[in-house]
């Protein structure tokens, strides 16, 4: 389980679906889990796919690519700051 809010944890989700599935066990796991240097940055890799892929018109990003900066910004302070 991750602390982030009921809306950043459904935007996650829709990332990993589609971009990492292999990282959906973070979502899903009910335990603590520590976020280390190693797993935060895949995690914050994903959603920056998903980024570059979606969230941009042209050179400026679009209203989802504002919402997937600020959670690349969310996941950071998960680990970048313990």
């Amino acid at each position: 389980m991750i602390s982030l809010k009921t809306d950043s944890i459904n935007l996650l989700y829709d990332c990993y679906i589609k971009q990492r599935s292999n990282l959906l066990w973070v979502l899903e796991c009910k335990d603590l889990i520590n976020i280390d240097h190693n797993l935060g940055n895949q995690l914050r890799d994903a959603v920056g796919d998903e980024l570059l892929i979606y969230g941009f018109n042209g050179d400026e990003p679009n209203q989802y690519g504002i919402l997937l900066e600020s959670l690349i910004d969310e996941i950071g302070r998960l680990f970048i700051y313990n």
